[in-house]
């Protein structure tokens, strides 16, 4: 009689692929204790793709972890990604957001909390798209899925602001009335410092005097609770906005020194630290040392590629490198990286980002001595305010365009520091002398990282 083979060459390869997955699922348990155990080994750009990998066993074996190892889990690969990096030549973003997302379904099955995991996934989804519907409903689904009043509310801020992102002032003005209504005798907590801040956003577009009130008020909050984990970056959002207010105001050095104090409080995200960079930059192109604003400008590139970003921030960086470009008489350069940006800002149905860079296509025509030019950019201009950013509100609408018109005055025409002023110079605190080993280009990555990342 014929002699049968052993059975395990007779197995059928579903019989072999279930013997393997069975092995897989015993060891992601393991090496996701391992990771939560020791973070630190994972807080590498360079482990970022281990990270997604985890996430996947995770997602393939969920019966076999704890809903608080997966929470955690997740916790740890957002914060890796989003105050880490993973780099600029990292290709797995949409990748990593959808085992995550996943992920937040299996949890919420099991009843776990998820508001803070959807607002870190919506936070990661503004630097691929700031104001798209994914965002927007992540944030839903953040409010949506609150457990207590606290959470809901700061899922709802998160809302009011996303609102703000796409120029729906009265939509985030609804959401801040819904939030303090809810916070009740508490506004006087680290929540009401939050709510703070993100009134005074609602306002600066519209009424700067009484943004700055709110500002003020978020501020003398912050100093009351110190390091309280929920009041930091509130406050540092207040004071970053104060020190754009200085800057309207013609207080230049005043507004940096605000937006150094709210560098030191910030939740060390790197979305935060790019737009840190691009500001200090903006002013010192106009009032300050070139070099020294280069070296921001370069700051902002470096570390918006770490995390990924091809959204907002990228966008109007290019503008701020057209400003700096104009500064050196170089239009050709200025032109290119305005006209670039345009055209994303356009696609992603960013008005105020366009906006502002039409703006800066103007100080560009007035430079070349363009008319014809200048009057095109002024008619766009016009219809981008009158379709996305103007107030829907019918008192506000003449005091928004006030607001505007003044703002695009000091925009085009900086008011000069009086003689009697020391010169303006960075209080960051950095050697600004440092090179850096970064593209020269920053149109060229706008391009090629849209190319990547965007459908």
């Amino acid at each position: 009689m014929r002699e049968q083979p052993p059975p395990e060459q007779t197995a059928s390869p579903r019989w072999r692929d279930l013997v393997s997955r069975t092995a897989a699922s015993r060891g992601y348990p393991t090496k996701i204790e391992r990771a939560l155990t020791d973070p630190a080994q994972y807080s590498h750009t360079e482990r970022v793709p281990q990270l997604a990998q985890l996430l996947d066993g995770a997602l393939k074996f969920p019966d076999g972890i704890a809903a608080e190892q997966l929470s955690g889990l997740m916790d740890l690969a957002f914060r890796v990604v989003l105050k880490v990096g993973a780099g600029s030549t990292y290709r797995g973003y949409e990748e990593f957001l959808e085992y995550a997302l996943r992920l937040i379904q299996v949890l919420q099955a099991r009843g776990a909390p998820t508001t803070q995991l959807l607002l870190s996934a919506a936070r990661f989804q503004a630097c691929l798209a700031n104001g798209d519907p994914v965002r927007r409903s992540l944030i839903e689904q953040a409010v949506e899925a609150a457990q207590d009043t606290p959470d809901r509310v700061i899922a709802r801020l998160h809302l009011a602001r996303f609102h703000i992102d796409i120029s729906d002032y009265a939509g985030a003005h609804r959401h801040v009335a819904e939030c303090r209504a809810a916070i009740g005798a508490g506004h006087d907590g680290p929540l009401g410092l939050d709510l703070e801040t993100t009134t005074g956003i609602t306002h600066y577009y519209i009424d700067p005097k009484t943004a700055r009130r709110h500002f003020d008020a978020a501020v003398n909050l912050g100093h009351r609770f110190g390091t309280h984990p929920a009041a930091s970056q509130p406050m540092a959002t207040a004071l970053h906005y104060l020190g754009r207010l200085a800057a309207d105001r013609g207080e230049y050095q005043l507004a940096l020194e605000y937006l150094v104090q709210g560098e030191q409080r910030s939740d060390d995200y790197l979305t935060g630290h790019g737009f840190y960079h691009q500001r200090l930059a903006e002013i010192l192109t106009d009032h300050g040392p070139a070099g020294e604003a280069r070296y921001h400008l370069w700051r902002a590139e470096e570390t918006f590629a770490r995390v990924g970003q091809v959204s907002t921030g990228l966008t109007l960086l290019q503008g701020s490198w057209a400003r700096w470009y104009l500064r050196q008489g170089d239009f050709a350069r200025a032109e290119r990286n305005l006209t670039s940006a345009i055209e994303v800002s356009r696609r992603e149905s960013a008005p105020r980002v366009e906006l502002i860079l039409q703006a800066e296509l103007l100080r560009l025509r007035l430079r070349q001595r363009t008319l014809g030019g200048a009057l095109r950019v002024l008619a766009r201009a016009g219809m981008l305010y009158l379709s996305g950013e103007s107030s829907s509100r019918r008192r506000h609408v003449l005091q928004q365009a006030r607001t505007i018109a003044a703002m695009a005055s000091r925009f085009l025409r900086p008011r000069p520091i009086p003689p009697d002023q020391p010169p303006v110079t960075c209080p960051c605190g950095a050697d600004h002398t440092t090179p850096h080993n970064l593209r020269p280009n920053p149109t060229a990555m706008l391009r090629e990282d849209g190319a990547d990342h965007k459908t």
